[in-house]
């Protein structure tokens, strides 16, 4: 004889009484039927967040490098004048005389 199928809340209460591991299991058989490959999408994974923390690092060296520059420059024009806020001309300061 055929087993009946478990309804509604019959079946939520199966569902919850499957141990994780073996939820963990049915699930990797069932994408392993799927063509879905857990470690290449880690590979992968692991590949984006590298990716992501160099062009982070890129972006942050190139920042402070223009803020490290237009500071400098800010200095030497503060330099270049006899009294302050008088004689500043930031095109002459920036491209020379």
């Amino acid at each position: 004889m055929a087993t009946r199928r478990p309804t509604g809340d019959e079946y939520a209460a199966s569902l919850a009484n499957i141990s994780r591991t073996r939820r963990a299991q049915l699930t990797a058989e069932f994408e392993g039927e799927l063509g879905i490959d857990h470690k290449a999408r880690e590979k992968e994974a692991e590949a984006e967040r590298r990716w992501i923390a160099r062009k982070t690092f890129i972006v942050w060296t190139i920042a402070l490098m223009f803020f490290a520059i237009a500071c400098q420059k800010l200095w030497l024009m503060g330099i270049d004048v006899d009294q302050p806020f008088s004689d500043i001309n930031p095109v002459k300061s920036l491209f020379g005389e």
